[in-house]
C-alpha cells in the first residue's frame, strides 16, 4: 500500500519532496525542497491505534516537535466516517489510498506553504523531525522495518574503518561514539580479538553492507569527511617492511 501510493506521486511532488522511509519515528517523513515536514503513519484500517501514533512529539499545543503536518494513509475502504471526523479535528489529514489502481494524486494533495488553498493543517512545530545525514534505502510500512539509525551509520563507519585496516580498536570505536560493549562482548560481541591486539570480524558481525547497500556506499564515498576525526593509524609501507626484513 505504501509503495502504491509512493509510486503515484507525481514528477512535481517528486522533485519537490524527499521520501525519508522509517524516519523518526514516522513510517514515511516527507521533507519539502522548502525544509518543512509532512509525517505519514501507514495502517490497514484507520483506528484509535494510527491516529495516536500520528500524535507522537506532542506534549501541547503551544509545545510540540514534529512534522509541520501529520496524515495516516489508509486503504480507502477502511476509513471509519466516526474516526475520520476525529481526525480532523485533531489536525491529522486522512490519505486514502484506492488499490490496486491507485488513486492520481494532485499537486493540492500535498501541503503547499505558498498556496493559498491549503486544506492541511500546519502543526507549528517548535522543533522539526531531526534529518539523519543520509536518505535511507530502506522501504516503509513494514511491520519490522529496517531502519537507518544514527547508531547504523556509525557501525557502517566502524566497518568501513575496519575493511581498510584489517582490524578496529577501542579507540576507534570511541571516535565514532561507539561503545565498545556491544562490539567486544567475549561471548555475544559483534568482533573478536585480533592477533594485533584490535578486533576483527566474527560470525556474529552484523552485514551493513547488504542491508543498506546504498548508503553503505554513500557513507564510504565521504571517507575522507568523516575519516579525518578518526585516530591516526600507522601503516608500513614496503619500503618498512623491506627494512624489517633485512634487520631480521
Amino acid at each position: 500500500m505504501v509503495e502504491t501510493w509512493i509510486n503515484s506521486l507525481s514528477d512535481h511532488q517528486r522533485a519537490d519532496w524527499t521520501v525519508y522511509a522509517e524516519t523518526a519515528g514516522w513510517d514515511i517523513l516527507l521533507v519539502h525542497r522548502d525544509g518543512y515536514q509532512l509525517g505519514i503513519e501507514a495502517k490497514l484500517s484507520l483506528n484509535a491505534k494510527v491516529l495516536e501514533q500520528t500524535l507522537s512529539g506532542l506534549h501541547s499545543f503551544y509545545d510540540s516537535s514534529g512534522p509541520d503536518y501529520r496524515a495516516a494513509l489508509v486503504p480507502a475502504k477502511k476509513v471509519q466516517n466516526h474516526l475520520g471526523k476525529i481526525a480532523k479535528a485533531l489536525g491529522i489529514v486522512i490519505i486514502p489510498v484506492r488499490e490496486p489502481e491507485p488513486r492520481v494524486y494532485r499537486w493540492a494533495d500535498l501541503p503547499d506553504q505558498n498556496s493559498d488553498y491549503n486544506a492541511w493543517p500546519n502543526w507549528c512545530p517548535a522543533e522539526r523531525c531531526k534529518l539523519p545525514d543520509y536518505v535511507p534505502d530502506v522501504s516503509a510500512g513494514h511491520a519490522a522495518p529496517v531502519q537507518l539509525t544514527p547508531w547504523k551509520v556509525k557501525a557502517i563507519k566502524l566497518m568501513i574503518w575496519l575493511d581498510r585496516y584489517g582490524s578496529v580498536t577501542r579507540k576507534d570505536m570511541k571516535a565514532l561514539q561507539i561503545s565498545p560493549t556491544r562490539w567486544t562482548d567475549h561471548y555475544n560481541g559483534f568482533l573478536s580479538p585480533g592477533a594485533n591486539g584490535g578486533y576483527v570480524r566474527n560470525t556474529r558481525t552484523p552485514d551493513l553492507r547488504a542491508q543498506h547497500p546504498v548508503n553503505y556506499a554513500q557513507i564510504e564515498a565521504d571517507y575522507d569527511a568523516w575519516a579525518k576525526d578518526m585516530p591516526p593509524r600507522v601503516t608500513e609501507t614496503p619500503a618498512d617492511m623491506f627494512a624489517s626484513e633485512a634487520a631480521a
